[in-house]
Protein backbone atom coordinates (compact mmCIF):
# COMPACT_ATOMS: atom_id res chain seq x y z
CA UNK A 1 0.00 0.00 0.00
CA UNK A 2 1.14 3.01 -1.21
CA UNK A 3 0.69 6.37 1.13
CA UNK A 4 -0.29 9.87 0.42
CA UNK A 5 2.88 12.43 0.19
CA UNK A 6 2.84 14.21 2.67
CA UNK A 7 1.45 13.98 6.47
CA UNK A 8 -1.85 11.44 6.91
CA UNK A 9 -2.44 13.77 10.36
CA UNK A 10 -1.65 17.05 11.80
CA UNK A 11 -2.70 17.33 15.44
CA UNK A 12 -3.51 20.59 16.30
CA UNK A 13 -3.29 20.79 19.78
CA UNK A 14 -4.05 21.72 22.28
CA UNK A 15 -0.47 22.34 24.58
CA UNK A 16 -0.74 20.38 28.48
CA UNK A 17 -3.45 18.21 26.41
CA UNK A 18 -2.12 14.89 26.20
CA UNK A 19 0.29 15.61 23.18
CA UNK A 20 3.17 13.35 24.46
CA UNK A 21 0.58 10.82 24.78
CA UNK A 22 -0.32 10.67 21.52
CA UNK A 23 3.05 10.90 19.73
CA UNK A 24 4.61 8.14 22.71
CA UNK A 25 1.42 5.79 21.33
CA UNK A 26 1.75 6.21 17.53
CA UNK A 27 5.73 6.24 17.74
CA UNK A 28 5.28 2.69 19.50
CA UNK A 29 2.85 1.56 16.94
CA UNK A 30 4.01 -0.79 14.12
CA UNK A 31 1.58 0.99 11.80
CA UNK A 32 3.50 4.46 12.00
CA UNK A 33 7.12 6.07 11.49
CA UNK A 34 6.72 8.73 13.66
CA UNK A 35 9.52 12.09 12.97
CA UNK A 36 12.30 11.48 15.57
CA UNK A 37 11.23 15.03 16.77
CA UNK A 38 7.92 15.41 18.22
CA UNK A 39 6.93 19.29 17.37
CA UNK A 40 8.10 20.10 13.51
CA UNK A 41 6.71 23.97 14.26
CA UNK A 42 6.79 24.15 11.00
CA UNK A 43 2.97 25.41 9.96
CA UNK A 44 3.11 28.33 12.45
CA UNK A 45 6.25 29.98 11.17
CA UNK A 46 6.66 31.62 8.40
CA UNK A 47 10.24 30.92 7.96
CA UNK A 48 10.55 28.09 10.24
CA UNK A 49 13.75 27.41 11.85
CA UNK A 50 13.78 23.60 12.29
CA UNK A 51 15.74 23.82 15.54
CA UNK A 52 15.92 20.19 15.69
CA UNK A 53 18.68 19.72 13.03
CA UNK A 54 21.80 21.65 11.77
CA UNK A 55 23.02 23.06 8.92
CA UNK A 56 24.74 19.15 7.64
CA UNK A 57 22.12 17.81 8.76
CA UNK A 58 22.89 16.28 12.17
CA UNK A 59 20.64 15.78 14.98
CA UNK A 60 21.20 19.72 16.88
CA UNK A 61 21.44 18.66 20.84
CA UNK A 62 21.61 19.53 24.37
CA UNK A 63 24.38 18.52 26.16
CA UNK A 64 22.34 16.26 28.16
CA UNK A 65 21.30 14.85 24.82
CA UNK A 66 25.32 14.55 24.32
CA UNK A 67 25.76 12.67 27.10
CA UNK A 68 22.71 10.08 26.38
CA UNK A 69 23.38 9.51 22.89
CA UNK A 70 26.85 8.49 23.69
CA UNK A 71 25.25 5.93 26.12
CA UNK A 72 23.01 5.29 23.36
CA UNK A 73 19.65 6.51 25.65
CA UNK A 74 16.97 9.39 24.96
CA UNK A 75 17.45 12.51 27.17
CA UNK A 76 14.25 13.04 29.26
CA UNK A 77 15.30 16.65 29.21
CA UNK A 78 15.32 16.51 25.62
CA UNK A 79 12.35 18.90 24.89
CA UNK A 80 9.33 17.94 22.55
CA UNK A 81 11.32 20.24 19.72
CA UNK A 82 14.98 18.24 19.95
CA UNK A 83 15.41 14.75 18.35
CA UNK A 84 14.39 12.21 21.11
CA UNK A 85 15.06 9.11 19.61
CA UNK A 86 18.50 7.07 19.25
CA UNK A 87 19.77 5.34 18.14
CA UNK A 88 18.55 7.09 14.61
CA UNK A 89 17.39 4.88 11.95
CA UNK A 90 18.12 4.96 8.13
CA UNK A 91 14.63 6.67 7.90
CA UNK A 92 15.63 9.03 10.61
CA UNK A 93 18.94 10.19 9.22
CA UNK A 94 17.47 10.83 5.72
CA UNK A 95 14.83 12.90 7.69
CA UNK A 96 17.27 15.32 8.76
CA UNK A 97 19.28 15.51 6.30
CA UNK A 98 16.02 17.15 3.82
CA UNK A 99 14.87 18.93 7.31
CA UNK A 100 17.86 20.33 6.84
CA UNK A 101 17.90 22.02 3.39
CA UNK A 102 15.03 23.66 4.74
CA UNK A 103 16.28 26.03 7.95
CA UNK A 104 15.16 29.46 8.42
CA UNK A 105 14.04 29.28 4.62
CA UNK A 106 9.95 30.76 4.28
CA UNK A 107 7.57 28.31 4.87
CA UNK A 108 6.81 25.85 1.89
CA UNK A 109 3.94 23.34 1.78
CA UNK A 110 5.81 21.46 -0.73
CA UNK A 111 8.59 20.95 1.36
CA UNK A 112 6.66 20.42 4.64
CA UNK A 113 4.97 17.31 2.27
CA UNK A 114 8.76 16.07 2.13
CA UNK A 115 9.25 15.89 5.43
CA UNK A 116 6.99 13.17 5.11
CA UNK A 117 8.38 11.20 2.36
CA UNK A 118 10.51 8.92 4.59
CA UNK A 119 7.09 7.21 5.98
CA UNK A 120 7.33 4.34 3.20
CA UNK A 121 3.66 2.24 3.80
CA UNK A 122 3.61 3.51 7.00
CA UNK A 123 1.65 6.57 8.54
CA UNK A 124 2.92 9.60 10.04
CA UNK A 125 1.54 12.66 10.89
CA UNK A 126 3.35 16.23 13.05
CA UNK A 127 1.65 16.76 16.28
CA UNK A 128 2.73 20.48 17.01
CA UNK A 129 0.50 21.82 19.63
CA UNK A 130 1.21 25.51 19.05
CA UNK A 131 -0.73 24.84 15.71
CA UNK A 132 -4.00 25.80 17.44
CA UNK A 133 -3.13 29.12 16.87
CA UNK A 134 -2.74 29.20 13.24
CA UNK A 135 -5.16 31.64 11.32
CA UNK A 136 -8.02 30.79 9.15
CA UNK A 137 -5.85 31.49 6.13
CA UNK A 138 -3.08 29.39 6.71
CA UNK A 139 -6.25 26.93 7.38
CA UNK A 140 -7.48 26.98 3.97
CA UNK A 141 -3.96 26.49 2.40
CA UNK A 142 -3.60 23.56 4.22
CA UNK A 143 -7.12 22.29 3.55
CA UNK A 144 -6.35 22.94 -0.12
CA UNK A 145 -2.86 21.25 0.01
CA UNK A 146 -3.08 18.19 1.88
CA UNK A 147 -7.12 17.18 1.01
CA UNK A 148 -6.51 13.69 2.64
CA UNK A 149 -4.94 14.27 5.83
CA UNK A 150 -6.91 14.35 9.16
CA UNK A 151 -6.83 17.01 11.86
CA UNK A 152 -6.68 16.02 15.48
CA UNK A 153 -7.57 18.40 18.04
CA UNK A 154 -6.84 17.30 22.10
CA UNK A 155 -9.33 19.39 24.16
CA UNK A 156 -9.01 19.80 27.99
CA UNK A 157 -10.53 21.62 30.70
CA UNK A 158 -9.03 24.94 30.47
CA UNK A 159 -8.58 25.80 33.77
CA UNK A 160 -6.90 22.88 33.92
CA UNK A 161 -4.90 22.76 31.42
CA UNK A 162 -3.84 26.30 31.84
CA UNK A 163 -3.02 25.25 35.38
CA UNK A 164 -0.65 22.20 34.33
CA UNK A 165 1.20 24.48 32.26
CA UNK A 166 2.22 26.70 35.08
CA UNK A 167 3.25 24.01 36.99
CA UNK A 168 5.48 22.75 34.27
CA UNK A 169 7.13 25.91 34.12
CA UNK A 170 7.45 26.32 37.73
CA UNK A 171 8.90 22.80 38.12
CA UNK A 172 11.41 23.52 34.76
CA UNK A 173 12.26 26.48 37.10
CA UNK A 174 11.45 28.97 33.91
CA UNK A 175 10.92 31.65 36.00
CA UNK A 176 7.34 31.39 37.41
CA UNK A 177 6.65 34.23 40.28
CA UNK A 178 4.67 31.93 43.14
CA UNK A 179 3.97 35.37 44.45
CA UNK A 180 1.26 35.64 41.63
CA UNK A 181 -0.75 33.06 43.20
CA UNK A 182 -1.87 35.65 46.16
CA UNK A 183 -2.83 38.49 43.96
CA UNK A 184 -5.50 38.34 42.05
CA UNK A 185 -5.23 41.60 39.87
CA UNK A 186 -1.36 40.29 39.09
CA UNK A 187 -2.18 36.76 38.06
CA UNK A 188 -5.47 38.08 35.93
CA UNK A 189 -2.80 40.12 34.03
CA UNK A 190 -0.11 37.63 33.79
CA UNK A 191 -2.60 35.29 32.26
CA UNK A 192 -3.86 38.23 29.84
CA UNK A 193 -0.56 39.23 28.98
CA UNK A 194 1.11 35.49 28.10
CA UNK A 195 -0.51 34.43 25.11
CA UNK A 196 0.27 30.37 25.81
CA UNK A 197 -1.93 30.31 28.55
CA UNK A 198 -4.55 32.85 28.06
CA UNK A 199 -4.59 33.48 24.36
CA UNK A 200 -5.76 29.68 23.16
CA UNK A 201 -9.08 28.85 22.94
CA UNK A 202 -9.93 25.01 22.15
CA UNK A 203 -13.72 26.13 20.50
CA UNK A 204 -11.65 28.79 18.47
CA UNK A 205 -9.57 26.16 17.21
CA UNK A 206 -12.02 23.44 16.11
CA UNK A 207 -14.19 26.73 14.69
CA UNK A 208 -11.54 27.92 12.77
CA UNK A 209 -10.82 24.13 11.07
CA UNK A 210 -14.28 23.04 10.36
CA UNK A 211 -15.25 26.84 9.05
CA UNK A 212 -12.20 27.18 6.71
CA UNK A 213 -10.76 23.46 6.03
CA UNK A 214 -14.54 22.24 5.59
CA UNK A 215 -13.10 19.19 3.12
CA UNK A 216 -10.73 17.74 6.11
CA UNK A 217 -11.66 15.41 8.78
CA UNK A 218 -11.64 17.20 11.95
CA UNK A 219 -11.80 15.25 15.14
CA UNK A 220 -11.36 15.76 18.99
CA UNK A 221 -10.55 13.77 21.93
CA UNK A 222 -10.68 14.40 25.05
CA UNK A 223 -7.87 14.71 27.69
CA UNK A 224 -10.13 13.34 30.21
CA UNK A 225 -10.84 9.66 28.43
CA UNK A 226 -6.95 9.58 27.75
CA UNK A 227 -6.67 9.51 31.92
CA UNK A 228 -9.97 7.22 32.63
CA UNK A 229 -9.86 5.73 30.04
CA UNK A 230 -6.45 5.14 27.51
CA UNK A 231 -7.34 1.84 25.59
CA UNK A 232 -10.79 3.30 24.41
CA UNK A 233 -8.98 6.56 23.33
CA UNK A 234 -6.10 5.31 21.83
CA UNK A 235 -8.35 2.43 19.91
CA UNK A 236 -10.76 5.57 18.76
CA UNK A 237 -8.07 7.69 17.51
CA UNK A 238 -6.15 4.48 15.78
CA UNK A 239 -9.28 3.44 14.35
CA UNK A 240 -9.45 7.13 12.57
CA UNK A 241 -6.39 7.23 11.36
CA UNK A 242 -6.53 4.19 9.49
CA UNK A 243 -4.13 2.05 11.73
CA UNK A 244 -5.00 -1.25 13.09
CA UNK A 245 -6.29 -0.75 16.64
CA UNK A 246 -5.83 -4.57 17.84
CA UNK A 247 -2.15 -4.70 17.07
CA UNK A 248 -0.43 -5.64 20.09
CA UNK A 249 3.04 -4.97 18.70
CA UNK A 250 2.88 -1.67 20.27
CA UNK A 251 6.40 -1.52 23.45
CA UNK A 252 3.85 1.05 24.94
CA UNK A 253 1.27 0.44 27.86
CA UNK A 254 -1.81 2.80 26.81
CA UNK A 255 -1.62 4.40 30.28
CA UNK A 256 1.71 5.58 30.19
CA UNK A 257 2.73 8.92 30.68
CA UNK A 258 6.50 9.96 30.89
CA UNK A 259 5.39 13.49 31.86
CA UNK A 260 4.00 12.11 35.06
CA UNK A 261 4.85 13.99 37.81
CA UNK A 262 3.95 15.89 41.27
CA UNK A 263 2.30 19.36 40.42
CA UNK A 264 1.52 22.73 42.45
CA UNK A 265 -1.48 22.62 44.55
CA UNK A 266 -3.82 25.20 42.75
CA UNK A 267 -4.95 27.64 45.55
CA UNK A 268 -8.51 29.41 46.03
CA UNK A 269 -7.50 32.33 44.97
CA UNK A 270 -5.67 31.27 41.67
CA UNK A 271 -8.68 28.94 40.95
CA UNK A 272 -11.08 32.01 41.35
CA UNK A 273 -9.00 33.84 38.89
CA UNK A 274 -8.82 30.93 35.87
CA UNK A 275 -12.40 29.89 36.43
CA UNK A 276 -13.57 33.45 35.60
CA UNK A 277 -11.37 34.44 33.40
CA UNK A 278 -11.52 30.88 30.81
CA UNK A 279 -15.85 31.36 31.58
CA UNK A 280 -16.69 31.96 28.31
CA UNK A 281 -14.40 28.84 27.09
CA UNK A 282 -15.77 26.34 29.55
CA UNK A 283 -19.53 27.38 28.69
CA UNK A 284 -18.55 27.10 25.20
CA UNK A 285 -16.80 23.60 25.36
CA UNK A 286 -19.78 22.48 27.08
CA UNK A 287 -22.16 23.26 23.78
CA UNK A 288 -19.49 22.36 21.28
CA UNK A 289 -17.45 19.71 22.40
CA UNK A 290 -19.98 18.09 24.50
CA UNK A 291 -18.83 14.67 26.34
CA UNK A 292 -17.03 15.68 29.36
CA UNK A 293 -17.14 18.91 28.60
CA UNK A 294 -20.83 19.52 29.66
CA UNK A 295 -19.11 18.78 33.39
CA UNK A 296 -16.62 21.62 32.96
CA UNK A 297 -18.53 24.12 34.29
CA UNK A 298 -20.74 22.54 36.98
CA UNK A 299 -17.36 21.24 38.55
CA UNK A 300 -16.49 25.10 38.54
CA UNK A 301 -19.61 26.54 40.11
CA UNK A 302 -20.64 27.72 36.65
CA UNK A 303 -23.83 27.33 34.86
Amino acid sequence: MTRSHGPDFICVGMPKAGTGWLYDQLDAHPDFWMPPVKELVYLNKPYPPLNFVDDNGAAALTREQRLAAANGTASPAAGERRVRRFPLHNRDVAFLKYASTGRGKPRDLDFYAGLFAFKGDLLSGDITPPYCNIESHLVSEIGGRFPETKILLLVRDPVARVWSRICMAHAGGKGFDTALLSDAAAFHRYLQDTHKLGGLSATQTYRRWRAHAPNLSVRYFFFDHIVGEPQTVRRDILEFLGANPNETGSRLPPDYNRKAKAKLEMPPLARAVLVHYFKGELLASAEIFGGPAVTWPAAYGLS
